[in-house]
């Protein structure tokens, strides 16, 4: 079995490379020539370079594959929709596209519990693009890759299966675990309200291992699965174990949601006058997401079709990140 995967060079991708190897397949990573495979790179991989944002550089790019993992995208909270929506939306019709011209059977794609809007329960097979409740780019691209992947997988005859996660966290995540970590090791913690708001959270194992079922699973095509971990995150606990596990005091200022959510739109306003060349530290997407209560993400049709079962609490997640966290050198941690 010879499988590629796009977003290699990123968190998720790079561990579902490794997931990959160790269960003796064939790996192919289709990257760009500036990308950073440092993380994959001492693996025996076949790497084959292209850019997601052009079709002619992703021509015979899938030959002679039999499985696409679509681990690409951008997790910009804050830019320009045109920008994300291609890389969101028309890189994963593109990727479709390129998995048809190879005859590639499978592809599993990585959708986003943000995909469902602000109510983010519901556990469904498609989303509504039509959604004026959805107000940020990352929210609205991932809805509308979702249905495009769908749409186009249909039209070319591939089987597809989309995977809609919560916030996943692990080593090697660089924005939600290291910005947690960092922010609690330089002693500028924030909360949003009282901190003890729920939102789904997930390691990154627990991810790969779904992705790995959904491949493996024919009564999945066709099919869109929530993702959580075993436990709802709550910050206040994320930093408390984080405090831990660095030995610092566990110290953070509390904000109100309205205070927050009013210096995020100041935010993301000056970076728009900025040509958003710099993402906001604080988005109105993260004071939603870290300062709302959210409910349960329904997992029982991953659990019912995949057998998917979440193995790593928040202990064990915070503790195995800690490590990794603890080797970056001091420059990167800034």
């Amino acid at each position: 079995m010879t499988s590629l995967v796009t977003g290699a060079s990123g968190f998720l991708g790079g561990h579902v490379v490794e997931e990959l190897y160790r269960r003796g397949e064939d790996v192919v990573v289709f990257a760009r020539k500036t990308s950073d495979l440092s993380a994959v790179k001492h693996l025996p991989i076949e790497v084959r370079y292209g850019e997601l944002r052009d079709a002619d550089s992703m021509k015979g790019i899938m030959n002679d594959v039999d499985m696409v993992f679509n681990c690409a995208g951008s997790v910009r909270f804050h830019q320009s929709y045109d920008k994300i929506h291609d890389i969101n939306v028309a890189g994963t019709e593109r990727i479709v596209a390129a998995a048809a011209d190879a005859e590639v059977d499978k592809v599993v794609h990585t959708s986003s519990m943000a995909a469902l809007g602000p109510d983010g329960a519901v556990d469904s097979d498609s989303v509504k693009t039509d959604r004026p409740d959805i107000k940020n780019v990352y929210s609205r691209t991932k809805t509308e890759a979702e249905a495009v992947f769908f749409k186009k997988c249909a039209e070319r005859g591939i089987k597809g299966t989309a995977l809609r996660p919560g916030v996943i966290y692990g080593p090697r995540d660089m924005t939600a675990a290291y910005y947690w970590f960092n922010i609690i090791d330089n002693g500028e913690g924030m909360i949003v309200g009282d901190g003890k708001t729920r939102f789904p959270l997930i390691y990154v194992d627990d991810v790969v291992e779904a992705f790995m079922k959904a491949a493996d699973r024919d009564n999945a095509v066709g099919r869109t699965y929530n993702i959580d971990g075993p436990e709802r995150g709550r910050i206040r606990r994320i930093y408390d174990l984080i405090s831990n596990e660095l030995g610092r005091e566990s110290k953070y200022r509390s904000v109100s949601y309205r205070s927050a959510m009013f210096a995020a739109r100041m935010n993301e306003f000056k970076s728009a006058l900025g040509g958003y060349k710099n993402e906001p530290r604080y988005s109105t997407f993260v004071i939603f997401l870290f300062g709302k209560d959210h409910g349960e993400l329904d997992c029982s049709n991953a659990v019912a079709d995949l057998g998917f079962q979440s193995r790593i609490g928040l202990d064990e997640g915070i503790k195995r990140t800690a490590i990794w966290y603890k080797t970056l050198d001091t420059n990167s941690k800034t």
